[in-house]
């Protein structure tokens, strides 16, 4: 059986599994921030949140299967320590540690999202705002320890997913800003009593 294994293409796997883990988290996070938008109503945000769930799940799973098929690669080899502890290993110990701290943040996401009723709204809204340096450190871990980075299409796959992530960042505090002032600002009208 492992003899079997072993031939499987360990490195192809784990770039395809890293490139198809970081576009599945990065439509999570897309959808989890038009979410928010006043246009996403009724079903269609009931859609919008239902996608975003299976997306970060499916992306964390896939991250996980991206790092756990290392442990069978000939072709560099790594042990558990180098995909648990991060910065241990002795490959890209830098960009391998990003990648470990984005994979256990997004764990503690999920984690914290399954478990968000039982506790404080303040507390899960605090976690929740990591998913925005977690995917910036699953980009920098991909474009560190990437080995299809120097592809102009994965530098502007990286670029892109970045640029979009930081438009509908500004877009939507901007809309909160926004929102907050004009509830501050709202004229109150004098009672007149009779």
């Amino acid at each position: 059986m492992m003899e079997w294994i072993t031939t499987w293409p360990v490195w192809e796997l784990t770039r395809i599994f890293g490139i198809a883990a970081y576009l599945t988290i990065f439509a999570g996070l897309t959808l989890g921030m038009l979410y928010s938008f006043p246009f996403v109503k009724g079903k269609r945000k009931a859609q919008v949140y239902r996608w975003h769930t299976y997306l970060t799940n499916g992306g964390t799973a896939v991250a996980l299967a991206h790092a756990a098929i290392l442990i069978i690669s000939t072709y560099v080899s790594y042990r558990w320590v180098d995909l648990l502890i991060p910065f241990a290993s002795k490959q890209y110990p830098i960009g391998n540690g990003i990648g470990i701290l984005a994979l256990y943040g997004m764990l503690l996401l999920l984690i914290t999202s399954d478990y968000r009723n039982k506790i404080s709204r303040h507390v899960w809204l605090t976690i929740h705002l990591l998913a925005y340096p977690i995917f910036v450190g699953a980009a920098v871990h991909g474009y560190m320890v990437g080995t299809s980075s120097g592809n102009p299409l994965a530098k502007l796959m990286y670029g892109g997913t970045l640029l979009t992530v930081v438009v509908l960042f500004a877009v939507r505090a901007s809309m909160r800003q926004n929102s907050n002032s004009n509830t501050k600002l709202k004229p109150v009208r004098p009672s007149i009593n009779r």
